[in-house]
């Protein structure tokens, strides 16, 4: 088991995206995970955040955030976060979405919205364990019959 003190965490590159999309690809089946054109179009936004957890010069995961405007003042919105099999439960999202949320909040973002497949229990346990709260469902947001719950967390 590799620990979480060698992973660190660094700024998106273009020559990732190969190695975000395959990173998805094991995470999320189909209709879950982004293809090369739109994983690019999300981490190479001009509001993105984009971040990859890197140990021994492998990625082990990313996250990209988004930050949004709205009527009552800038949010944030959480695109993926994509965690190696391999990492998972070793503390390495919770890494990354500190770091996300610290960057809102540096931005003055008051809030962080993101949707989550009603059926992956494992996600929902991972964000109502971060602090965030189930506001609404959306009704087949991922396709017919695939509802997604929306998780709001207000950020410091």
């Amino acid at each position: 088991m590799t620990p979480i003190e060698t992973v660190t965490l660094r700024t998106y590159r273009p020559e990732d995206l190969d190695a975000m999309v395959a990173l998805d690809a094991r995470c999320f089946s189909v209709p879950f995970r982004f293809g090369h054109s739109a994983m690019r179009s999300f981490a190479e936004a001009a509001n993105a955040w984009s971040y990859l957890a890197v140990s021994d010069g492998d990625v082990c995961g990313f996250c990209i955030t988004h930050l949004e405007q709205a009527a009552y003042g800038s949010l944030g919105y959480l695109v993926t976060i994509d965690v190696s099999p391999e990492y998972r439960r070793r503390g390495v999202g919770e890494l990354m979405l500190a770091a996300a949320e610290a960057w809102l909040s540096g931005t003055g973002a008051g809030m962080m919205l993101l949707h989550v497949f009603t059926e992956n229990t494992g996600a929902i346990r991972f964000y109502r364990n971060a602090g965030y709260r189930r506001v609404r469902e959306e009704s087949d947001f991922y396709g017919p019959g695939m509802h997604a719950a929306v998780y709001l967390k207000e950020l410091d």
